[in-house]
């Protein structure tokens, strides 16, 4: 079965009828998917800028990153079932959305990138973490940063161009 026949075939089940028809469904369900995003986008933002050198500079990178785990983690979650949901309520929009195939490609190089590159500069004895102001470390904080923000910005483009679309 196809990409476009799996989600041809969501769009007519009654779970996404039913969040379509909703007059607060789906509202809800963006106004979660955008409290993940605020979360997931602070807790990174708080341990990127400490890479840079900005703030808590009195505590071990690696403790930061520690510390905002938890968060990083439950925005992430939220944002991951509040996204499916919304796939469900309009898969086709999304399938012919360029904007929503640009930011799954950014979700997943953000998502391998802080489980790999970032996770080990911040890891506990990690030179280029503990130091934060090497170039390598500004490097991580930098990309992290823009493939975080691309993710966003893409994710806006979907509401934007989708309303160009209707």
């Amino acid at each position: 079965m196809s990409t476009y026949h799996l989600l041809r075939w969501l769009g007519h089940t009654s779970f996404s009828v039913l969040i379509r028809r909703s007059t607060w469904a789906f509202a809800t369900i963006e106004i979660v998917h955008l409290l993940g995003l605020a979360i997931l986008g602070g807790a990174i933002l708080i341990v990127d800028l400490r890479l840079l050198g900005v703030g808590l500079r009195r505590q071990p990178v690696s403790r930061t990153a520690r510390e905002v785990l938890p968060l990083l983690l439950s925005g992430l979650g939220a944002m991951l079932i509040s996204g499916a949901l919304m796939l469900t309520a309009f898969p086709m929009k999304y399938y012919h959305s360029p904007a929503f195939r640009l930011k799954m490609v950014l979700l997943l190089l953000a998502l391998c990138f802080y489980f790999t590159v970032h996770r080990h500069v911040v890891r506990p004895n990690s030179d280029a973490g503990e130091t934060a102001t090497s170039i390598w470390s500004k490097a991580v904080a930098l990309v992290s940063m823009a493939l975080w923000l691309g993710v966003g910005l893409a994710g806006r483009a979907i509401g934007f161009f989708g309303l160009l679309l209707i």
